[in-house]
């Protein structure tokens, strides 16, 4: 292997990495990176832009949960159940989706 064709030994920029946070269905949404621009470089903002914001961040996440429940229900059951909620399983149980296609899995 001549020195052309060895690979880099060079550490990526973060601007070149991927960082799987949270996978498919839990990745943070734009407003997340907003957030995180207005706390930690203190960026101009706009009167009243964290309502705003948190209106979104709750939508989005409250869209993910139901999302991720429709994934594993019997996940989300256990947890209500322990909650004290009673949840009965359907008489007749849809069968599951394609294990390839549940987002709840994806990286």
């Amino acid at each position: 292997m001549t020195a052309d064709e060895a690979p880099s030994r060079k550490l990526p920029k973060l601007s070149e990495m991927h960082l799987p946070v949270g996978g498919h269905r839990m990745r943070p949404a734009l407003e997340d990176v907003l957030l995180f621009l207005q706390r930690e470089f203190a960026i101009d903002t706009a009167q009243g832009w964290r309502a705003v914001l948190d209106e979104h961040l709750c939508n989005w996440r409250d869209l993910q949960l139901k999302s991720a429940v429709r994934d594993n229900p019997e996940a989300a059951a256990e947890v209500l159940r322990l909650l004290g909620y009673q949840v009965r399983s359907p008489t007749v149980v849809a069968p599951r989706s394609d294990p390839d296609r549940n987002k709840l899995y994806w990286p």
